[in-house]
């Protein structure tokens, strides 16, 4: 059972709203909060003395933090600044050959598509798995995936529709065929049990600002051990190499860079050390929350929200089938009565997103069901208003 005591004592600005929109961005705990502000406090308090020796020594301890809350290596974690970056990484540095492909899907939010776009210039096939009513079937995975084969990109939960994908089954498959799985994890990592090794994750790429409970301009990124030494990093500095020659002296042998073996290859310049201690204290938190216990009850809301609403006249951009939910669901309104239906949420003092003539709310471990259930009376009142309008269309 989660720790309620404490979620109260990290979230106590919560108290009088519900906020159902970390699909967007998160607002940090206190415990994040202060290892943010605390890094750079310190930095102006000692005059930046010494901070470049302790900025390392927070990375290290996020990087266990991270890897313990995904079922990774220390050592296969990597910093750097937001999803599309990470997956970037391994687009261009991946040593593909012309008549390759890569797999992705039709509805990926542009930081787990546009990377992959521009191998189609240098022979690469990009296959493009369609959706089905918001639904993403493995099975539709098997009919592209060849030989020729090399990566398969999804996100573990989709950014439009809140579709979860069965990364189990597509992992295995993934795994046998030698294929990289390579997963956007920024809607599903802290909220949801993620286990790169259990599911056959190869490369995982997750922004710091959702789930992990942190900040933008911050992320992770996980490579399999096996992996990470086929993948060359677009840019380089000491941080990211072995044998580094410090001044005075010269570098000399220009013949080569020698690489860290490990995830430490794809941090390079100083990294962002303020965001990563605000991760490293996400990952701490849920850690000591429990992530199976955070997946147990965003489910039991979900179901409790679903439930009390499914008879209501609404249109559905998710699937409601348990199998595809994530805690994310997508509500159609017509565009036109968007004022009213945002003043009916601000009174409620819910906080959600509007995308394209749609809501977008997303569950999190400091809901609980009361808030749920001040939801479910609030989108019959929204329900109200559509059928107002419809008829006034009809």
């Amino acid at each position: 059972m989660l720790d309620r005591k404490l979620i109260n004592k990290e979230f106590p600005f919560l108290k009088d709203v519900i906020f159902l929109n970390a699909a967007l961005v998160i607002i940090p705990p206190k415990s994040v909060q202060r290892a943010y502000f605390g890094f750079t406090q310190e930095y102006i308090k000692n005059f930046a003395d010494g901070v470049i020796t302790k900025a390392w020594g927070i990375v290290e301890e996020a990087r266990k933090n991270v890897a313990a809350l995904i079922g990774a290596k220390a050592s296969e974690i990597g910093f750097v600044k937001n999803t599309t970056e990470g997956v970037g990484i391994l687009a261009s540095g991946y040593p593909f050959t012309p008549g390759d492909n890569v797999i992705v899907v039709d509805q990926e939010h542009s930081a787990n598509l546009f990377a992959w776009i521009p191998l189609q210039s240098k022979g690469v096939e990009l296959r493009v798995v369609s959706s089905r009513d918001g639904k993403i079937f493995v099975d539709d995975f098997l009919k592209q995936i060849d030989g020729n084969t090399r990566v398969v990109a999804v996100s573990a939960v989709q950014f439009s529709t809140g579709t979860y994908v069965d990364l189990r089954r597509l992992g295995t498959i993934c795994h046998e065929r030698n294929i990289v799985l390579a997963v956007d994890g920024i809607q599903a990592v802290g909220r949801l049990a993620i286990d790169v090794k259990k599911l056959h994750i190869g490369y995982l790429s997750c922004g710091g600002h959702k789930g992990l409970l942190a900040v933008t301009g911050v992320g992770f990124v996980f490579c399999d051990e096996s992996l990470v030494q086929k993948i060359t990093p677009p840019y380089a500095c000491y941080q990211s190499v072995r044998g580094y020659v410090k001044p005075p002296a010269l570098t000399t042998d220009f013949s080569k860079i020698e690489w860290h073996e490990d995830s430490r290859r794809f941090e390079s310049g100083n990294l962002n050390y303020a965001g990563i201690a605000a991760i490293g204290a996400g990952a701490k938190l849920l850690i000591t929350l429990g992530i199976e216990e955070i997946e147990r009850h965003i489910r039991e809301l979900e179901e409790q929200l679903l439930e009390g609403i499914k008879d209501l006249p609404l249109r559905f951009r998710s699937p409601l089938e348990k199998e595809f939910r994530s805690g994310i669901t997508c509500i159609y309104y017509p565009p036109e009565i968007e004022d009213r239906v945002n003043e009916i949420l601000k009174r409620y003092r819910i906080y959600v997103t509007f995308r394209g003539g749609y809501i977008r709310f997303s569950i999190n471990f400091y809901n609980t069901q009361e808030q749920i259930q001040k939801t479910i009376e609030a989108f019959r009142e929204i329900a109200g208003v559509v059928e107002e309008s419809e008829r006034k269309d009809s």
